[in-house]
C-alpha cells in the first residue's frame, strides 16, 4: 500500500511539474477593437464553414519589424463636382495651383449617350474666350481611353491644360449640353493637398470615430475656410459629416456609428470636401473605416498553460450564433537588454455553437526562441467570424505576464 501511494503521489507531482496554468484578465488598449454588445440580427452566415479544427503556429526572427495598422492618412491633389445642366451650359470655373493639372468631364443624363471632344468645349481664361488649342495640350476621348483597357463611361473627356496657366482662372462650358455633368480636377504637380484621416483603422457598432482634416503648402499648414464631408455604409446608407475648424485652421469632426453599423469586408467610407485660398483652391479626400460585426468577442479570464515547454492560452468566447471562428496572437518574449521580442505567431479556429465557448491559442515547445525570457506578452490578438467575414475584435496589447506558470 505503501509503494502504491508514493507511486501515485509520484505521477502527480510529476504531472503538476509538466502541465501548469495561471490565469489573467485580458488588458484593453485605446484604440483597441472590442464590442461592448452582440447582435443576433446581423449574425446571419454567408457560407459553408470547415469543420474541422485547425491549430498552427510559426517561429518569427526576434529582430523581425512588427508594426500595428496605422489609420491611412489621405493626402490629395484632386476635386470632383456634379454640374446641373445650367451650370455646364454656362460654365464653371476653377483656379489650378501648378501646371498640368489634368481635367475629366463625363456627362450625365441625356447627354450621357454623346461623344465629347474639345470643339463641344467653350474655354475662357481669366473671363477672355479662348481657342481650346490654346488652352489644352494632351486630350483623350472615351473611345481613346477605352482602347487603352481604362474603364470611362460614354460622354467622357480627358484633357490637360497647357503649360502658364496656374493662378488663371479656368471656365469650361458646354453650350450644347442637355443634362449635367461631372467634373474632376487632378493636380500631380500641385505642392497644395488637403489631409484627411481617422484616428482608427478599425471601429465597432455603437463606437465614435473622429476625423480630422486640413490644408498643406509644400508641408506648411494652410488654414481651411472650410470642410464638409459624408460617410457612406455598404448598404448605401450615407450620414453627414459636421468638420469644426479650430484656430490654426485644422478641421476635426466626431461620428458615433449607428448600433445596427457593420460592414464585413466592406468598408465605411468617408468623403471630405474643402476649400482655401478664400475658395479659390478646392480638395476632395477619401478614406475608410472597417467597421466589425459584433457576432463574438472574448470575455472572461484567460488560462495560460505550460506543458514540456509548450504553452497554450485558452480564450472564452461569447457568440450571437453559430460560426466558425479564428483567434490569432504574437508572443514576445524578452532579450538580454530587456527589450520586447517577438517570439511566434499561433492561430487557431474552430466550429463554436451560440452562446459559450474556447478557442486554444498554442505555441509548441519548437517554436518559442529559447533566447528570449520573461516578462512575456501577448499581442496583437483578433478575433473573425469566418462564416460571416467580419473582424470581431482586436487588442494591441492583450497580455504581459512576468512569469510562466
Amino acid at each position: 500500500m505503501r509503494t502504491l501511494k508514493i507511486t501515485a503521489l509520484a505521477a502527480a507531482l510529476a504531472f503538476a511539474c509538466s502541465a501548469q496554468a495561471q490565469t489573467f484578465e485580458l488588458q484593453r488598449s485605446a484604440g483597441d477593437l472590442v464590442p461592448q454588445t452582440l447582435s443576433v440580427a446581423k449574425a446571419a452566415a454567408v457560407g459553408a464553414s470547415e469543420p474541422q479544427p485547425l491549430h498552427f503556429a510559426w517561429a518569427l526572427e526576434a529582430d523581425a519589424k512588427l508594426t500595428p495598422a496605422e489609420p491611412y492618412r489621405a493626402d490629395s491633389r484632386e476635386f470632383w463636382t456634379l454640374l446641373d445642366a445650367s451650370q455646364v451650359k454656362a460654365g464653371w470655373g476653377f483656379t489650378p495651383t501648378a501646371d498640368g493639372a489634368l481635367v475629366r468631364i463625363s456627362l450625365q443624363g441625356a447627354s450621357k449617350a454623346g461623344a465629347l471632344s474639345s470643339g463641344d468645349l467653350q474655354l475662357r481664361v481669366d473671363g477672355e474666350p479662348r481657342e481650346a488649342a490654346a488652352v489644352i495640350q494632351h486630350q483623350a476621348s472615351d473611345v481613346e481611353l477605352k482602347a487603352t483597357g481604362a474603364q470611362f463611361s460614354e460622354g467622357t473627356l480627358v484633357f490637360q491644360l497647357a503649360d502658364g496657366l496656374a493662378g488663371r482662372r479656368i471656365e469650361v462650358a458646354l453650350p450644347k449640353a442637355r443634362g449635367g455633368a461631372l467634373l474632376h480636377v487632378l493636380e500631380p504637380k500641385s505642392t497644395l493637398s488637403m489631409q484627411l484621416s481617422a484616428d482608427r483603422v478599425l471601429a465597432a457598432a455603437g463606437s465614435e470615430i473622429r476625423l480630422d482634416a486640413g490644408f498643406l503648402d509644400a508641408g506648411k499648414a494652410l488654414a481651411a475656410d472650410r470642410i464638409a464631408g459624408l460617410i457612406t455604409a455598404p448598404d448605401g446608407r450615407s450620414f453627414d459629416l459636421e468638420f469644426s475648424i479650430d484656430k490654426t485652421g485644422r478641421a476635426s469632426a466626431r461620428f458615433v456609428l449607428p448600433a445596427d453599423a457593420g460592414g464585413g469586408l466592406e468598408p465605411w467610407e468617408v468623403h471630405a470636401f474643402g476649400a482655401t485660398g478664400k475658395g479659390r483652391v478646392l480638395r476632395d479626400a477619401r478614406t475608410a473605416v472597417m467597421v466589425g460585426v459584433p457576432s463574438a468577442r472574448l470575455v472572461g479570464s484567460v488560462d495560460v498553460e505550460q506543458d514540456k515547454g509548450a504553452l497554450r492560452f485558452v480564450l472564452p468566447v461569447e457568440t450571437a450564433a453559430a460560426g466558425r471562428f479564428e483567434v490569432r496572437g504574437t508572443l514576445f518574449g524578452t532579450d538580454a537588454d530587456g527589450q520586447l521580442r517577438p517570439m511566434a505567431i499561433a492561430h487557431a479556429a474552430d466550429l463554436l455553437p451560440a452562446g459559450q465557448g474556447r478557442l486554444e491559442l498554442r505555441f509548441p515547445a519548437d517554436v518559442r526562441n529559447p533566447k528570449l525570457g520573461a516578462p512575456y506578452a501577448l499581442r496583437d490578438l483578433s478575433l473573425s467570424d469566418q462564416t460571416r467575414l467580419s473582424l470581431n475584435e482586436q487588442r494591441q496589447e492583450a497580455l504581459r505576464l512576468a512569469v510562466l506558470p
